[in-house]
Parts: C-alpha cells; structure tokens; sequence
C-alpha cells in the first residue's frame, strides 16, 4: 500500500500550480489541510513533506506544468473538466480532494492484492462518444470470463446527488454497447467516506434493477469495515458481502 507521505507529495506537486498565483500562503495552507485530513500516527514523513512543499513554492512554473494535470485535478477535485478553467481557486475544496485521492489508491492497492489488473482515471468510450471515466478500473480474467469492476468516489460532505447521477449516467452510456463491455456480474461500485442522500441511495437501486451489472453504494460503515479487515483475505470478504448486501440473496447475479 502506497505511504502516506508518498501520497501527500503527490497530491502537493499536482495541485501546486494551481495555487502558484495565489502566493506562498495559499499553497501552504494546502498543504497543512492535506496533512490534518489524512493524518495517521507512524506513517508521515512530515518533515520531507514539509521540505517538498517549500522546493515547490520556491519556483512552482518550472517544476510543474498545469496543463498537463488539468485532468487529473478536474477528476480529483470532482468537478467536470470543461467547468475546471471556469471555477475559481477558493471554490475547490482541497479536503474533498484529499478524501478522493486517499480512497483512490486504497481501492487500487485493494484489487491488486486481490490480483485484478487496476487502472486509475482512464477514460473508457461508449456509445456515440460518451466517455465513462471511472477513478478506479479493475479486471480479472479467469477460466470462466473477465470480469471487472468500476468505482467512482463521491467525496463532498454531504456527496453530491448530481454527481452520483451523472457517474450513473456515464456507465449506463458506455454499458450500452452492442457487445457491452460491461454487462452480467460485473460490478459498479459509488463510493462516499460519509453517507448517500434518500434521493441518491434510490438512484443507484434503480440502476442496478435495470441492468445486469451490479451498482453498489460504498459508504462510511463499510469503508470502516474494510480498513480494519486484518489481512487481504477477510477484506475480500467485506467485499463479497456488501455486494450481496446490495442486491440481497435471492437475485441472478453472483459475486465471482
């Protein structure tokens, strides 16, 4: 699993151009957010982070080029990616940003130690063009077939309805492919480090009635589970029994 102190250099030196313009301050508070968020006792390298941090203020336009993470930060920071230009700087919400990014490489790390072949924010074309970009994008190829699984992170406080409708949307449009790529027994799973809406709870059940695929709602309680789960083994069973918890027993479909 990916170090804390890795991943907080990581989410500086992206994010770092985009609060150049807004002077030392800006970009130091940044940083102090991005530790207080995800803080864990005896596994932070403060001090090279805080050493990282002052190399990047010092000269941010020469280490970094924001075009080239512009992306990444629209996906991170939750926001679409033609909106990311148009949004001003004190409207990103950097403790959103650190929860997205924090979920992120745990859910990677998670499907690799269970084998699967996992891929971070590419994008995946549907029908007509309609582009899905799931965060985090798994496969395991067995004797019985492929099969995948997609996560998308909700991380407003409270998470966003529009934004849980709109990756809901976005699978359903790539799912729907003469061949799907995504159909029976694959998974799709809405992640929140809090918990879903009344309105948004009852929009990924239909989803995953009108399809074939699974959509399962991963919220604060089971993300508590899964990070306690003592070794890979029993967190893979977390993981089996959310889905089945989902869809209930009585259903076709079955975790593989």
């Amino acid at each position: 699993m990916i170090e804390m102190d890795e991943l907080v250099a990581k989410m500086v030196s992206t994010i770092a151009p985009v609060y150049a313009k807004q002077g030392i301050d800006a970009l130091a508070g940044v940083v102090k957010k991005a530790l207080q968020s995800i803080h864990q006792k005896g596994t932070m390298k403060t001090d090279e982070i805080t050493e990282l941090a002052e190399t990047i203020k010092k000269n941010p336009p020469s280490v970094l080029n924001i075009q080239g993470n512009v992306s990444t930060l629209s996906r991170w920071f939750e926001i679409p990616r033609d909106d990311f230009d148009k949004t001003p700087v004190e409207r990103l919400g950097t403790e959103m940003l650190v929860r997205h990014v924090y979920l992120e490489h745990l859910f990677n790390s998670w499907f690799i130690e269970f084998g699967y072949q996992v891929s971070m924010g590419q994008t995946l074309e549907g029908v007509e063009g309609w582009e899905f970009l799931p965060d985090v994008y798994a496969d395991l190829s067995t004797m019985h077939g492929m099969f995948q699984v997609a996560v998308n992170f909700i991380c407003q406080d409270p998470p966003s309805t529009n934004r849980v409708s709109f990756v809901l949307e976005s699978l359903e449009a790539y799912a729907q492919k003469r061949e799907p790529e995504f159909s029976e027994k694959d998974i799709f799973m809405v992640v929140t480090p809090f918990r879903f809406g009344a309105t948004a709870s009852a929009a990924i059940v239909k989803e995953d009635k009108d399809h074939s695929y699974y959509v399962v709602k991963v919220e604060a309680n089971d993300l508590s589970r899964l990070l306690q789960a003592a070794d890979m083994q029993i967190r893979l069973g977390i993981f089996q029994d959310i889905v089945k918890e989902a869809y209930g027993t009585e259903g076709k479909k079955t975790w593989v």
